[in-house]
């Protein structure tokens, strides 16, 4: 076969391989896409309903979504993980071109295409097998953690997605002859380590850090240079500089109020065996009997063939970066074990100040089989080149067998996600012409049928808040201290005794009523009766980003809180913005100038190397 021939032909088989990846993939998916007038289910209640807030805000106010007034009282918007996740994304126009539930659905099969794309661009990386390339896809990309996961509304899970960008991007950026090839690299991998942020990745960002930087040390460690490390860390600044404007108020909430979760989870061989076999894969499945948590925290179906190759491969490395790739899934491997021992992996990472906040070990699975599925790749690759001449047809013919393992895969993960979404709002939920708050839900402010959660995005679409929340975790119930008290929660909704109003003077004969709501700001109305000094309190919960016609708050037993500068019938406005806001605007205008600056050099560079060549070709 002639080379042009040989590429057509290497060109189709890799068409015959994304069709038939791609039925895999719609095979799972498919059963979310019924019941179209539903709602999701589980933790699908709070992503829906910060998805719904960005809109709100954005296209009802005209504001940026920086505070969520619906839930617990009040709480930063923008400096929680979880919410404003669409921001910055690609998938905020899907939010105000279509219904919510569609929406979502579409960011769902959107996030799988990343996801899919990208490993197979990080498994090119590895072989140049088509059948390689398509079994680290089939592996990794929707499995039944996957379809769990998503199923369960873990949103963040779909932003595992970056990951084999962030991993493709820096193993090209170390393999690169040129500074300036390099550089572009490393800039574009911290793009998606910014990605990571912006999308909410509270696991997936701190595992793909882990898994460059161990795999960067083992490259170092192999290629016996630093330029790895040095790659590495240069990647995860632009990132964390690109990031900023949400990294550096997270980063501040954080420290007002730290998630410190114990984990104590653990698992055996056979229970780790029935997470990669079970084929029992519904969301309400107990194919076994795990520590902790239901099974859409263990269960991650390959089956029994993938996961015999993904064990062989790990024995049958080979090169620099097969090793690393295999030697990082190992410590990823052990680390989903989970707290086995006091001196076992997770338990010691888990002293860490940012794994401290994490819990669920057995999400290092996840990526593990990725890292595991990029060596077996590579394997396949050369089975494949032992045919010789007949390398394409040897091709070929794995390829069908990955298909069909695809298949399977695709069959048993599809079994959850028609229970993803299967909630009917309550008739009650109504749009409130005038913002107030509730002590607890009501009628008003729920489904038909509840799930486990208090809802959220009911009292959202009713323009109601809900003082009682599971849904912003530093306000919510399960961060009551010893005393029963939510420490930072000072607002009161209806139903509670103490409820005054959405604003009230402390000790005055004066009325106030809030006259205007917005998300970001609120104007308070009082009458003639106020007098200078008294102090007039916002029932929300107190932060340091607001002020009150532009001049600092007082925390008055954890509301927003300001002392009138004169007497008399007034308005007073209060203004919402995240006080450390103005920081990271600054980091990240100093890293595009910085990154500006690179380019320009870089340039200047270029353009004297080909003066050089030319003056010497004369």
């Amino acid at each position: 076969m002639s080379p042009v021939g040989g590429r057509r032909a290497e060109r189709a088989l890799a068409v015959l391989a994304w069709a038939g990846l791609a039925a895999c993939f719609a095979t799972v998916v498919a059963p979310m896409w019924r019941g179209m007038d539903r709602w999701g289910g589980h933790d699908w209640d709070a992503a829906l309903a910060f998805r719904q807030i960005v809109v709100t805000s954005l296209r009802d106010h005209h504001q940026f979504p920086f505070w969520n007034p619906w839930a617990g009282g009040g709480y930063t918007a923008w400096g929680f993980v979880e919410s404003d996740t669409i921001v910055v994304s690609p998938w905020l126009p899907l939010y105000f071109l279509f219904d919510l539930r569609v929406a979502a659905r579409l960011e769902v099969v959107g996030a799988l295409c990343i996801s899919a794309v990208g490993t197979w661009a990080l498994a090119s990386r590895f072989t140049k097998s088509v059948a390689g390339r398509a079994f680290a896809c089939a592996v990794f990309v929707a499995n039944g953690r996957w379809a769990l996961q998503a199923t369960a509304g873990h949103v963040w899970h779909l932003y595992y997605a970056w990951m084999p960008w962030a991993l493709f991007f820096f193993d090209r950026a170390v393999s690169r002859e040129t500074h300036a090839r390099a550089q572009r690299d490393v800039v574009l991998g911290g793009v998606c380590v910014a990605m990571l942020v912006y999308s909410g990745a509270v696991y997936p960002l701190p595992h793909t850090v882990v898994a460059v930087g161990l795999y960067g040390a083992l490259l170092a460690a192999s290629y016996r240079s630093v330029a790895p490390l040095l790659r590495g860390a240069a990647m995860g600044l632009v990132g964390l500089g690109l990031a900023a404007p949400r990294l550096v108020p997270l980063l501040d909430a954080f420290r007002s109020a730290p998630r410190l979760v114990e984990s104590t989870e653990s698992m055996d061989l056979r229970v780790f065996t029935e997470t990669l076999t079970a084929r029992a894969q519904g969301f309400g499945a107990h194919p076994a009997s795990p520590t902790q948590w239901g099974w859409h925290e263990w269960g991650m179906y390959i089956g029994f063939v993938p996961m015999a190759l993904l064990a062989v491969a790990a024995l049958q490395a080979r090169g620099a970066r097969e090793s690393a790739a295999r030697w990082v899934g190992v410590a990823f491997f052990l680390l989903g074990f989970g707290n086995f021992h006091d001196r076992s992996p997770w338990h010691l990472l888990h002293q860490a100040p940012v794994f401290r906040s994490l819990h669920v070990p057995s999400r290092w699975m996840y990526p593990a089989a990725l890292l595991f599925a990029l060596v077996a790749a590579g394997m396949i690759g050369r089975v494949v080149a032992r045919a010789g001449r007949h390398r394409l047809l040897a091709d070929a013919a794995m390829l069908a067998c990955v298909l069909w393992l695809g298949a399977d895969i695709a069959r048993v993960a599809a079994q959850p996600m028609g229970s993803a979404f299967w909630m009917e709002l309550s008739p009650a939920v109504v749009r409130s012409p005038e913002f107030h708050q509730e002590q607890a839900a009501t009628p008003a402010t729920s489904y038909r049928d509840g799930d486990w959660s208090v809802p959220l995005l009911p009292a959202v679409l009713a323009n109601v808040g809900v003082i009682t929340s599971t849904a912003v975790a530093p306000v919510g119930i399960y961060s009551k201290d010893a005393t029963g008290r939510i420490p930072g929660q000072g607002a009161k909704g209806r139903g509670d005794a103490a409820y005054r109003g959405e604003a009230f003077f402390v000790d005055s004969p004066a009325a106030a009523k809030l006259a205007r709501f917005s998300p970001n700001e609120m104007v308070v109305e009082v009458d003639e009766r106020a007098r200078k000094g008294d102090l007039l309190v916002l029932d929300q919960n107190f932060d340091p980003g607001w002020r009150a016609d532009g001049a600092p708050v007082e925390n008055h037993a954890d509301t927003v809180a300001v002392r009138l500068a004169r007497p008399g019938a007034a308005r007073v406005t209060f203004r919402y913005r995240p006080r450390s806001l103005g920081l990271g605007l600054a980091l990240f205008a100093a890293t595009l100038a910085a990154l500006a600056l690179l380019a320009r050099r870089a340039r200047a560079a270029a353009r004297g190397t080909l003066s050089e060549c030319a003056a010497s070709s004369v």
